[in-house]
């Protein structure tokens, strides 16, 4: 079976000899289109075809790097991709094989196209910090390709093990986290916004797509949610630390996607059973665990690449030339302030914990929120102290938008969100 959307993808990738004659920023805003479009033939995956389809657009608007536009129109449907593959191996459990294996390959998309963002500004150091994430990546995809492979064939365990492991090095946790500080710091701001939203959300698609093939083993998820609890609060505590603007906001998405990983952990650990929360009513603790993972990938990925996408400066770790009133909201969703995004994946990670039973886990949850705070209030100030008119663009406004209507509209969209 040869599903039409991946036929969508194969065709966004054809036009790379385009780029040589259109500006490449003009096929972005295209693919932003087609990918918008998309929403409308497959209903299942709607909501996310919308947001990565108009982040596109504002990506594209904002693009000041020719045709290396096209990188940018290649990350976007490669998650759109990976979004399509989620949904898919749960309403097509026969291809379930088939979107797993095309939720990897939009991996591998994603991470060349993600490689091409961080070093289009040429210079010495936007090359050291892309390579730094290709080669930490690849390590990555080749621990999961290699472990799903084992997991499905050979021993659960094992191959569990070995994907885990693999997750680690893509999400940049403790104890692979390194590459991912100097990825924020010296790659280009422009490649960072992709990073961000593109590069993280895509392989927290992916896990969720390969957890509904083959269950997360029990000797695999202790390690994870050790390694999960372990790298929050490592990241969090060196945020306090960090000085520079990109070393800060690195620390910020090693804690988000510790998050996000410690809550699918959690469940296979604990065991997957039904439980009765607030808001969201009675559901299985996966499909809860599923919620945090997606809410966490979009709130550091929206309200950074609105910080990121709106920097005028060389290097991502530059402290903003100038002002951008509407990052104001991107950081204090970041920091989980209710009603915006942020507060909602937390809020569920806590809920989750508390009903299969881990008060500890839950602490150490709201001790972590806690820790964040300074850090995210010194970003906060270097956001909106500095001198002249404000540089809000299309990215920074969508982005800020997008963290008020979603995080108030959570309670409505909860439901929608799981397949």
């Amino acid at each position: 079976m040869i599903d039409p959307f991946f036929l969508v993808v194969l065709a966004f990738a054809a036009l790379a000899p385009l780029a040589l004659k259109v500006d490449g920023r003009y096929l972005a805003a295209a693919m932003g289109v087609a990918i918008f479009a998309m929403a409308f033939f497959v209903p299942e995956a709607a909501f996310f075809f919308t947001l990565l389809g108009v982040l596109a657009i504002a990506l594209a608007l904002d693009w000041p790097y020719g045709g290396l536009g096209l990188a940018l129109g290649l990350s976007a449907a490669s998650t759109a991709l990976a979004a399509y593959a989620y949904y898919r191996v749960v309403a097509a459990p026969q291809y379930a094989l088939n979107y797993a294996f095309a939720g990897l390959a939009a991996l591998a998309v994603s991470t060349a196209s993600v490689y091409g963002l961080l070093a289009s500004g040429r210079e010495r150091e936007n090359l050291e910090g892309a390579l730094k994430y290709l080669i930490f990546s690849a390590v990555g995809k080749t621990l999961m390709v290699l472990g799903f492979a084992i997991a499905l064939y050979i021993a659960p365990t094992l191959g569990w093990v070995l994907l885990a492991f693999g997750f680690v090095f893509e999400l940049g946790l403790v104890p692979a986290h390194l590459w991912m500080v100097d990825a924020f710091a010296l790659s280009t701001p422009k490649g960072v916004a992709a990073l961000t939203i593109f590069g993280e959300l895509t392989p927290l698609l992916v896990l969720l797509t390969l957890l509904n093939v083959v269950p997360m083993a029990k000797a695999a998820a202790f390690a994870l949610l050790v390694v999960a609890l372990t790298s929050m609060t490592f990241a969090n505590a060196a945020g306090l630390t960090a000085r520079t603007f990109g070393r800060i906001l690195a620390y910020s998405s090693i804690a988000h996607m510790s998050y996000a990983v410690a809550a699918a952990a959690l469940v296979f650990y604990f065991g997957n059973k039904h439980v009765s929360l607030p808001l969201v009513g009675t559901m299985s603790a996966f499909s809860v665990a599923s919620l945090v993972i997606v809410l966490e990938g979009l709130t550091s990925g929206l309200g950074k690449a609105g910080i990121f996408g709106a920097l005028t400066v060389r290097h991502a770790d530059t402290v903003p030339e100038r002002r951008v009133l509407s990052n104001t909201l991107n950081v204090l969703s970041l920091l989980g302030v209710p009603p915006l995004l942020g507060f909602w994946p937390k809020l569920l990670l806590i809920l989750l914990s508390l009903a299969l039973g881990q008060v500890g886990v839950a602490v150490l949850v709201i001790l972590n929120s806690a820790l964040a705070t300074p850090y995210y209030l010194r970003v906060f100030r270097q956001v909106v102290e500095p001198a002249g008119p404000s540089a809000d663009n299309a990215t920074s406004v969508l982005t800020s938008t997008l963290t008020v209507i979603l995080g108030v509209a959570a309670p409505l969209l909860l439901v929608a969100l799981i397949p």
